[in-house]
């Protein structure tokens, strides 16, 4: 799976009264960024002299604000990036690493990245037997080089073919444009637009989804202001009865004293139609509902994200189905250990829908934990595990899978990569004949722009 691209931070522009509220933060994922040559010299002081603020504090929620109906974002069936992030370049090994790291591609005030991958596994699975597949990854990313306000671009896909074996085709998308404008020093406006493709090994299908996020974040002294408004269309082609529109909205309060934890409370309203009752029972699972949360966020120079934890509800319009509602949480966070190791931890709730008899819906807790170790400049090795509880509100039904993951890469040049990788998954479920297990392994090609 194609590397994630780094948004480079972008800085509110300079005022000369010192009586003017705090400038915004920056906008930067919670991963910190490895050297780009074409960001640092973009970014460098013009004037050595001249008296300039500090560098902004990153901000520790980069992502659009999320309700627990807004659909996860994509996992492609590349568990394993085919290009490991790469670890922060910092004292010794910051020339050493930059030498192997893709340049991009200039074009006016953008700079554009491209990687592509294939890769030939083996698998078992359990129940369905052997298979050999192809896989191929591939993204374009470009992102803006301005000073103030940013654009930023991504198109990515993959897809696995059955060779022989289980006959199975996979494909899997996104794309992606994200907008930021800075009204003024202390009030900044952002838009997206995006679309997924996701194909549910589950059994709930093949999914499209279509979504808008609109939002306003204000940093003017203590507490600062951050509100989202999302709307998502979720085509599914196997099961139409999940076809749905969801409207979100969300806002949260932090305590931006600039410390290394800060704490904040978010809370989001939200509503759910389909287009039809559901295929198991005939009922509808139209329904309102809302969620509140407390957390802190964390800022150092090795540490960064964020933890939150919550509850959720969902009350459905149908009187013969329960309404949902149980803890919420969710979490980001990326530690660097050292100049060789990355630790980085993730956690989502989601109230999915179901077409299940008598289900209202399928409450899914996730959680994944990932390890990368630099074993030289241009070598690493990737390991991780992960656990995801299902639990569908109104019947007897749950399900665990439990995921395990590791891989070795290795850059030959800037531009060409080669790599390992294996998963093995272990999925329990309540239902008769539920269980199985599922392995793979395959060796990759990579080339990167």
């Amino acid at each position: 799976m194609a590397s994630v691209l780094l948004a480079a931070p972008s800085f509110a522009q300079e005022d000369d009264d010192t009586g003017a509220v705090p400038k915004l933060r920056s906008t930067l994922s919670a991963t910190p960024a490895a050297t780009d040559p074409l960001i640092d010299e973009a970014g460098q002081a013009a004037d050595a002299d001249a008296v300039v603020a500090a560098p902004l504090r990153p901000s520790l929620d980069a992502a659009d604000l999320r309700t627990v109906v807004r659909p996860l974002p994509p996992s492609q069936s590349a568990k394993l990036p085919a290009v490991a992030p790469s670890l922060p370049a910092v004292a010794r090994e910051a020339d050493a690493r930059a030498e192997y790291e893709p340049l991009g591609l200039r074009l006016g005030s953008f700079v554009v990245n491209a990687t592509t991958s294939t890769g030939l596994g083996l698998r078992h699975h359990s129940l369905d037997g052997n298979e050999t597949f192809i896989r191929s990854t591939g993204a374009l990313e470009a992102r803006s080089d301005w000073e103030r306000n940013s654009v930023d671009l991504r198109v990515a896909g993959a897809f696995r073919r059955s060779i022989s074996g289980i006959d199975e085709k996979l494909p899997e998308g996104e794309a992606r444009l994200s907008g930021r404008f800075d009204v003024t020093d202390a009030d900044r406006l952002s838009a997206s637009a995006g679309w997924t493709l996701r194909d549910d090994q589950s059994g709930d299908g093949k999914s499209n989804t279509f979504s808008g996020t609109l939002g306003y974040e204000r940093f003017g002294g203590l507490i600062g202001l951050k509100t989202g408004l999302g709307l998502d269309r979720t085509v599914n082609e196997s099961d139409p009865t999940l076809d749905n529109l969801a409207l979100s909205s969300s806002l949260r309060l932090a305590l931006d004293s600039g410390a290394v934890l800060e704490p904040f409370v978010e809370v989001g309203a939200f509503g759910r139609r389909f287009d039809r009752p559901a295929a198991g029972d005939g009922l509808s699972r139209n329904g309102v509902g809302g969620e509140a949360k407390v957390g802190v966020s964390v800022n150092r120079d090795d540490l960064n994200g964020e933890i939150a934890l919550g509850y959720g509800y969902e009350r459905l319009d149908q009187s013969g189905l329960a309404n949902v509602s149980g803890l919420i949480g969710s979490a980001s966070l990326a530690w660097d250990v050292s100049e060789l190791l990355r630790l980085t931890a993730v956690a989502a709730t989601s109230f999915e829908p179901t077409s299940a008899a008598g289900a209202s819906a399928d409450v899914k807790r996730s959680g994944e934990v990932t390890v990368t170790y630099a074993l030289a400049p241009n070598a690493f090795v990737v390991a991780g595990a992960g656990l995801m509880a299902e639990s569908y509100t109104g019947i007897d039904r749950t399900v665990m899978t439990t995921t395990l993951k590791a891989g070795i890469g290795y850059k030959l040049n800037r531009s060409v990569e080669i790599g390992l990788d294996g998963e093995h998954k272990i999925v329990d479920a309540s239902e008769a004949g539920g269980d199985y297990t599922d392995s793979s392994i395959t060796a990759t090609l990579t080339f990167r722009r």
